[in-house]
């Protein structure tokens, strides 16, 4: 008897993945909602709404990416990422400044955030490149300067937060690509020791984030306000929070929705709320990393392993801001987050990551049956 044959095939959609993305939506609806249902809006210039319908043009991003062979994004990878560093070039030129940072581009109606769309471009041309050779310290040269070019446009609006989501996406890509722990340990202490030049050249507010943070009573009605009222705001929500809706820690912070959406959804559904949404996350990083391990090639491991690292990494790092055990940065929580760009984005990149996943080998059971 022959042993099976494995074949690609497009299989059924992966529920836990779909349904987690899902599940962290439909909370982040509500956490805007309680946030805003005392300011006065109507329904269809509310919040809320326009949230609705950015996660209405997610999930056509979402079903448009999956039914893409992922493949084609080998071939185009170097033009989406020449057009996402043109966007964030065009920012600089033409974006709007809105809280100290210069992020957006208004096209009529509709803001768009560039450098949410930079990461899924950077994360398919890392992969494009390194899945056509084998690691080396030429080629990790390489893809650091494939990352480092949107990383520093990026920086230079500024925003810390998606430059560090950069970084992330970076050093998982290469750790999978098989790079040896020597390599990237040298690395890290390189890094490491360009910190000090780092925090020379971030802005005067940034470097004030990181003085509060060091020392959290510093300044506490000015620079240090919105640290304490965020600490209140996840103290306050006890067990299982204080409801949608009501009074809040967070009142009259303008980002509570974006940059504080943990803290903001912490206090309305308490410690429950707050493991439910850590237990989601978890949910996307594991099937994120069955895709990858399970995909039919180089490229498909290597941009499963990046926009996974992309959606949990920027996760991590915007709890651990809320959390205080990173400085401020002002990154979105990816599904959760206010906010059109960072929305639409990682639905596509879930899309993606469903493609590589549909198009793993399996078992063509048809071919074994009593064949000899």
């Amino acid at each position: 008897m022959t042993f099976a044959r494995q074949t690609l095939r497009a299989i059924a959609p992966d529920p836990a993945l779909i349904g987690a993305g899902l599940a962290l939506v439909t909370l982040g609806l509500m956490m805007i909602r309680g946030a805003t249902l005392d300011d006065g809006w109507t329904l269809f210039t509310s919040p809320t709404f326009r949230q609705a319908l950015y996660f209405g043009v997610g999930i056509v991003a979402f079903l448009m990416s999956r039914r893409m062979d992922y493949r084609l994004l080998q071939r185009w990878a170097l033009w989406v990422y020449l057009a996402a560093g043109a966007a964030l070039v065009a920012v600089l030129v033409l974006g709007t400044d809105a809280h100290g940072a210069r992020r957006w581009i208004d096209v009529g109606p509709v803001t768009i955030q560039p450098s949410e769309f930079a990461k899924v471009a950077t994360a398919a041309a890392l992969a494009a490149f390194a899945a056509r050779r084998d690691p080396s310290r030429r080629g990790v040269a390489f893809t650091l300067a494939i990352v480092a070019v949107p990383a520093a446009l990026v920086l230079a609006e500024p925003d810390l937060g998606s430059t560090l989501t950069l970084g992330v996406l970076w050093v998982v890509l290469v750790a999978v690509w098989g790079v040896s722990w020597r390599v990237l340990g040298g690395m890290a202490l390189l890094a490491v020791a360009v910190l000090p030049i780092l925090f020379v050249a971030v802005p005067d507010y940034q470097r004030e984030r990181i003085a509060v943070f060091v020392d959290p009573a510093r300044d506490p009605l000015g620079s240090g306000f919105t640290s304490r009222q965020v600490e209140v705001a996840i103290g306050g929500g006890g067990l299982t929070g204080r409801g949608f809706g009501g009074p809040s820690a967070l009142e009259g912070l303008a980002p509570r929705t974006a940059d504080f959406a943990f803290a903001q959804l912490a206090e309305q559904t308490g410690l429950a709320g707050s493991l439910a949404v850590l237990a989601l996350f978890v949910v996307v990083a594991w099937r994120g990393i069955r895709a990858a391990s399970a995909a039919p090639e180089a490229f498909g491991r290597l941009l499963a392993a990046a926009l996974t690292a992309t959606i949990v990494g920027q996760a991590a790092l915007h709890i651990a801001v809320n959390l205080r055990l990173f400085p401020a940065t002002g990154i979105p929580l990816p599904f959760i987050s206010q906010g059109g760009s960072a929305l639409v984005t990682v639905f596509a990149a879930l899309g993606i990551i469903e493609s590589i996943a549909a198009h793993r080998p399996v078992l063509d059971r048809a071919l074994w049956r009593g064949e000899r």
